[in-house]
This record gives structure tokens, C-alpha cells and sequence, in this order.
């Protein structure tokens, strides 16, 4: 006897095994000895003498978008020996692709706030552990799968002995009337619905540390740690100015002649020298920044902060620094931090609103409203910190027309101000006014020749201004500039004092210049030959 007869019905048709009941129901006052029952059950064949077909699997299946085939398939196979065509050939992708990491090259680049951002591309730690999600209608369907399963092992089991299958058959029939089992269910409610909690309290308990990390994502990849901001700062090791004991003011002179690398070095050897000076970790956050290294910058200058919260540079050095590594949330908090410490404006720090409970579009607003009020408490008074202060919300925010007029309304009164220039050079090239901003950038160079990163500045605007050989020559003498701290290790040879990320857009204009030599010579990092094919001195 083939149960699967009686009960594979397509759903929504006519069930035999409904039908069967019936019968059942009619003739369940009468007595009937086995030979008329049996006739009854040739009856009920007689009706039904076209096979029931099985619950349609590839019907259900051709419903469903593209991208869930794959992950269904696995377990339609389990589930029916009926060959499933592929469905891909038949159906459109219900998504996209996801996009490429390839650079284009007609495309410009988009600069950053204080430098140009390259179009960078961050690998993320995979889970070696693989989570199977498990939702209320794949037990339901595991449960069926069980019924029918425990159904075949019964008819197995008395497949030999006709008069005890129908008899538990007839029995099985009228519990089924009286509404006594329900075959939507592996067992009886309280049994089945019993047997579904375990299930899902033995995955909440198996998952448990995997979800904890889930839920947490998003915070994790907020954090200082996940975009590659160290705790402590990681010094350069050999460094030969640790056994000078006036490397903090070498530091300094070496600034004023423009040898940024060297006067990073120093700072470094006096840090190391006097890890409590606030004014060695803020020149060396503040230097590190005009040197093309964000990261090491931040931790520099939260260590001067840490040390006297009071240097009211620091903060907005720092909420440029964020900035430019796209940490908007940390960058707005500096900046808060800045009113917080500042005497003429901490009156207008709120104290019934906690930035931590905002989220970054009602930071924004914040932060931005209380500068305002700032600008306001003397409006015929040009405050260049505010204003600048101001020009870093605005750029975050991509205003960058207002962000403009606050960088240039500072620079009235503070037009010796090398950071502000390139600031604004920056913010220009971002609102596509290249050749202004190449302007603003040559105003730098010319108060700091030294300024790194006003100089990568300049070769990132050459390059969205097709000007591909002027870009390289401007990368080329950036790079210079970095090779002389060389000399200031013991074994220079293994020693690179430079910036990668000014390699890695060095070699993007030797592509673009059809140079795959050239290229090369980037690879190997050959600065003596970069600079003969390219003239540089």
C-alpha cells in the first residue's frame, strides 16, 4: 500500500485522502464486516484511478528570484528525486552585479578634504564560522519532511501483512475525521511546537558568540581600530636623533627649512625622550599631517590632548586628520571637543544633549548649529578658528561653496596660515574649480616649500586636468623630499621613509601615460631612474 498516494495531493486540488475520509465519516455507524470494507476501499480506488501527483517542487520553485535559487536548490534536491531544471537559464538576475574596484581612467579624482582620497578598496576579517540561518518555515517544512518520512517507515514495516495495514488504517482515518491529528504537523501540537523551541534554543545557544558579533557589526566597523587607527603610536625604528638630546628643537628648524620627514624623525626621538610633553606629541601629530600619514597623526595627537587637553589646535588638526580617513562621527566629536575646551565658547556647549546618543545626521546639525551661534556671538569679528572649524563641517557635509567662503573669510586674517591654503585648495578642487585651487595650493608651497602634502595636492589636480607629466614631476619631488630622512638611519638601505599612497598614484599616472616601464620602475620603488626618465632634479 503507497501512502504517498493517499496524501501527496497537489495543494489547493481535490485530496483523495479528504475524499477517503468522507467515506469514512458516512459509514463510520455501521459495522461492516472486512470483505465489505474492503469492497468500500476498491470503491474509493475505483474513483481515484489517476495517480495523485506528488507536491510540485519545480512550480514553487520557478516563482522564486533568481538569487534564491541557488540557496534552494541544495534542499529541493534532498527533498524530491524529480530532476530541476536551471532555472538561470530562464530567469533574469533579480540583482545587479556588484560593482567593480576597477579604476577608470576618464574618470578625475575626487579629492578629499585636505588631500585627494584614492579610490581605495578595504579588505575586512572574515568569520572562519559559517552561521546557518534557520527561520520559522524552514522547521515547518523540516516537520513535514518528517511525517511523510515516519509514514513510509509504518507502511514499510507492515507492508506484508494487508488485514493489520488497513485496520491501523481505517483507525488512522477516523482519528484524522474526528480532528484528532493534523497531518500539517509532525506530531501532535504541543509535541511539535515543544519540539521547534529546542531547536531554536539549541541554535541560539550553539551561535551564540557568532550572533554577539553580528549585532555588533556595525559598531565595530565604526571604531578607531577598524579603520586602522592605532592605540599607541608605532615609533620608526633605528631612528639615530634618540641620542640627540635637543631633538625637539632640531625639529623645529628643520620645519622652518622645509625637511618634514626630518623634523617627523626628530619629533619622534623626543616623544620617545620625554613621553609627557604634550608640545613633542602635538608637533609630531601636527607634522605627521603635512606628511601624508593621517593614522599616525591621530594617535600622536590624542596623546598631546591626553596630556593638556587645552591645545585648542589640536582638536581641529585632528577633526582634519578624521577627515580625511572618512570618519566624519570621530572628526564632528573633535570638533565638539574643541568648543568644550575653548574659554570664550564653552558656554554654548549644551549640557542636556549627549553626542554619543546622536547619530551622524543629527551630529552634523549639532555641530554645526553651535558654530553658528558662535559666528554669531561677534559678528563684526572675524574668529579664523571658528570660521576654519566651520570649513571642515561644511566639507564633510559636501557643501563645499559655504566651506569655501569660511577658509577664504579666515584666510583675511590669517593669510600666513600654510594649513588654511591648502585647506581651501583642497575644498576647491572638491566643487571642480581646479585651476583655483592650484592657485591656492602654490600659496602654500611658497609660505612651507617642505608642505608634502600640498604638493600631492597639486599633482592630484594636474592629473583630473589631463596634465598626467606635471603630476608625476610634482609626486616625483614629494617623494624626494621624503628619501632625505633616509640619511638619518644607520642602515639606510632597508629603511623607506616614504608614502605608499604617493607610489600608488605615481604609478597610476605612468598607466594613464601609456609608461609601462616606467611602471615598473614605481614597482621596484627606483627613484634614481624615476627621476632621470622624468627630469626631476
Amino acid at each position: 500500500m503507497s501512502l504517498n498516494k493517499l496524501v501527496g495531493g497537489d495543494c489547493g486540488g481535490n485530496n483523495s485522502l479528504v475524499q477517503l475520509s468522507n467515506i469514512v465519516r458516512r459509514d463510520a455507524s455501521l459495522a461492516q464486516p472486512l470483505s465489505q470494507s474492503d469492497r468500500f476501499v476498491q470503491e474509493f480506488m475505483g474513483q481515484n484511478s489517476q495517480i495523485p501527483q506528488t507536491f510540485n517542487m519545480n512550480s514553487l520553485l520557478s516563482n522564486l528570484p533568481a538569487n534564491m535559487n541557488a540557496q534552494k536548490s541544495s534542499a529541493s534536491t534532498a527533498s524530491t528525486s524529480t530532476h530541476i531544471p536551471d532555472l538561470n537559464t530562464h530567469m533574469s538576475r533579480a540583482w545587479p552585479a556588484g560593482p567593480s574596484t576597477a579604476f577608470i581612467p576618464h574618470q578625475p579624482m575626487m579629492p578629499g578634504f585636505f588631500r585627494p582620497q584614492q579610490p581605495l578598496l578595504h579588505s575586512r576579517p572574515t568569520s572562519n564560522v559559517q552561521i546557518q540561518y534557520v527561520n520559522e518555515a524552514d522547521l515547518q517544512t523540516k516537520a513535514d519532511a518528517d511525517v511523510k518520512a515516519k509514514a513510509g517507515e509504518y507502511v514499510n514495516s507492515v507492508k506484508e501483512d494487508d488485514e493489520l495495514a488497513y485496520n491501523q488504517f481505517m483507525s488512522f482515518m477516523k482519528k484524522i475525521s474526528a480532528g484528532e491529528l493534523n497531518l500539517g504537523e509532525a506530531v501532535e501540537g504541543e509535541q511539535r511546537k515543544m519540539n521547534r523551541e529546542e531547536i531554536l534554543d539549541e541554535m541560539a545557544e550553539k551561535y551564540k558568540e557568532e550572533w554577539d558579533k553580528l549585532s555588533n557589526v556595525t559598531d565595530y566597523w565604526e571604531t578607531e581600530a577598524a579603520n586602522g587607527i592605532a592605540k599607541e603610536y608605532s615609533f620608526t625604528e633605528g631612528n639615530v636623533m634618540l641620542e640627540n638630546k635637543s631633538a625637539l628643537e632640531l625639529g623645529k628648524e628643520k620645519l622652518k627649512m622645509g625637511d618634514v620627514p626630518g623634523a617627523v624623525l626628530c619629533f619622534e626621538a623626543a616623544a620617545q625622550q620625554q613621553p609627557d610633553s604634550a608640545e613633542a606629541w602635538f608637533l609630531l601629530g601636527t607634522t605627521q599631517a603635512e606628511n601624508e600619514q593621517d593614522p599616525l597623526a591621530i594617535t600622536a595627537l590624542k596623546k598631546s590632548l591626553e596630556i593638556n587637553p587645552t591645545q585648542l589646535e589640536g582638536y581641529i588638526t585632528l577633526a582634519a586628520a578624521y577627515t580625511n580617513e572618512n570618519m566624519s562621527k570621530y572628526a564632528y566629536a573633535s570638533l565638539l571637543d574643541w568648543l568644550r575646551a575653548s574659554p570664550k565658547y564653552n558656554d554654548l556647549f549644551p549640557q542636556d544633549v549627549d553626542p554619543k546618543n546622536l547619530d551622524i545626521k543629527e551630529l552634523e546639525a549639532h555641530v554645526k548649529a553651535l558654530y553658528l551661534r558662535a559666528v554669531q556671538l561677534n559678528p563684526s569679528q572675524i574668529d579664523p578658528d571658528v570660521q576654519n572649524a566651520l570649513g571642515v563641517v561644511f566639507n564633510i557635509s559636501q557643501e563645499y561653496d559655504k566651506a569655501v567662503d569660511c577658509f577664504k573669510t579666515a584666510l583675511m586674517v590669517a593669510s600666513d596660515n600654510a594649513k588654511l591654503w591648502n585647506r581651501l585648495g583642497a575644498t576647491l578642487a572638491n566643487s571642480d574649480r581646479s585651476e583655483e585651487a592650484v592657485d591656492a595650493y602654490h600659496q602654500a608651497l611658497n609660505l612651507e616649500p617642505g608642505f608634502i602634502r600640498a604638493r600631492y595636492n597639486v599633482g592630484i589636480t594636474c592629473m583630473n586636468l589631463g596634465a598626467h607629466k606635471q603630476a608625476a614631476e610634482h609626486f616625483l619631488v614629494a617623494l624626494n623630499q621624503q628619501h632625505k630622512a633616509k640619511g638619518m638611519f644607520p642602515d639606510s638601505s632597508n629603511t623607506d621613509t616614504s608614502s605608499s599612497t604617493i607610489w600608488t598614484t605615481l604609478r597610476m599616472v605612468c598607466s594613464f601615460m601609456g609608461e609601462h616601464d616606467v611602471a615598473k620602475l614605481v614597482d621596484d620603488r627606483n627613484l634614481e631612474e624615476l627621476n632621470k626618465f622624468f627630469e626631476v632634479e
